[in-house]
């Protein structure tokens, strides 16, 4: 049976992949992402095993592969349904895409409209907005995650359309870079929820 693990929440979808492949102590596991071999997967699927014990095959991105690929290995993946599979994907999937493993069990992990609606306030003369939302998130869990979903929201400004100037824009980009660096590497010298705020507050004042 295949397990489909996405959304928007890929820190949350991730644990739950790597908690369903821990279920599985006793079974020969082959790990793949989009740049393994499809071949690789084809000869694990239909060979015996080395031990006689049950596999277990975990995929991540496997909708990131080829068309082609992905068709290939959807047909050999859903002619074993006592195989158990594990599928993850770093967003959502559409409902064509579920589709392609018919007795999947989809489990879907989204982020909170609370974040949603933090995000959307990082604009222009939105201070207090923005921090009040800020303050009420819960960011131990998704810190990593928010923060990504930040720089990602700047990146595409400085390509495209954005509220802020590209001077003031491109210097907060660089400031979440270094504050991610800084506090990877053990270097920063407060709390990174007070730090990114900064950040943050700074230039939509």
């Amino acid at each position: 049976m295949v397990h489909l693990f996405h959304g928007d929440n890929f820190p949350a979808s991730r644990h739950g992949f790597n908690e369903f492949i821990a279920q599985h102590p006793n079974f020969e596991i082959l790990r793949s992402d989009k740049d393994t071999d499809p071949q690789n997967i084809m000869m694990f699927i239909g060979g015996q095993s080395l031990y006689s014990t049950q596999k277990l095959l975990a995929i991540s991105n496997f909708f990131s592969l080829p068309k082609a690929t992905q068709d290939k290995l959807a047909k050999v993946i859903n002619a074993n349904p006592d195989t158990p599979f594990a599928v993850w994907q770093d967003k959502k999937l559409t409902l064509v895409q579920i589709k392609i493993f018919p007795q999947a069990k989809s489990q879907i992990f989204n982020l909170s409209n609370q974040l949603y609606a933090c995000l959307d306030a990082i604009k222009p003369h939105h201070t207090a907005d923005f921090v009040k939302l800020y303050h009420q998130l819960d960011l131990d869990g998704i810190y990593d995650l928010f923060l990504y979903l930040i720089k990602g929201q700047f990146r595409r400004q400085l390509t495209g359309y954005s509220p802020f100037s590209a001077s003031i824009l491109q210097q907060s980009y660089l400031q979440l870079i270094e504050l991610d660096y800084q506090n990877k590497t053990g270097q920063l010298p407060l709390p990174k929820h007070i730090a990114l705020e900064r950040i943050i507050t700074n230039i939509i004042k």
